[in-house]
């Protein structure tokens, strides 16, 4: 499938105004396209700034889409070549630590809404936190 026909088949599946984030429709309709075999294993994949302008969503969003879908296994990215389907099937023991963690992160959220937050004010948190920034807002 060319890169124009993937970017077309996923703007068809995209909702902007459903409750579930435009990133996790990409990665569910990437993987539903391998699984049905509308991608075949060893296909090379639109490159991110192709797909943001295509899909009018931003590189970020397509960037965390590719780095969910090569944690699964579904996507390789291989420097300087460009980012592959894969579908390397991923250690059971990996996926359960993932199931686990976006359960946690879902708990999370959960918890800052009911606290008055939004899903931005915890992600900025995190990313103070990351950049060892871990005082108070």
């Amino acid at each position: 499938m060319s890169s124009n026909k993937i970017a077309k088949r996923l703007a068809e599946s995209l909702d902007h105004s459903r409750a579930d984030a435009v990133t996790r429709q990409i990665v569910d309709a990437i993987w539903q396209d391998v699984i049905e075999g509308a991608l075949d294993t060893g296909e090379r994949m639109p490159t991110v700034r192709e797909l943001c302008i295509d899909l009018g969503v931003s590189p970020r969003t397509i960037s965390r889409a590719y780095e969910r879908l090569e944690q699964l296994g579904v996507l390789t990215d291989r420097a300087g070549e460009g980012t592959f389907v894969s579908l390397s099937p991923t250690h059971p023991a990996q996926r359960e630590r993932w199931k686990t963690l976006e359960a946690s992160c879902r708990d999370l959220v959960d918890q800052a809404q009911s606290m008055g937050f939004s899903v931005n004010d915890v992600v900025d948190t995190l990313t103070d936190l990351r950049s060892n920034n871990s005082e108070p807002r």
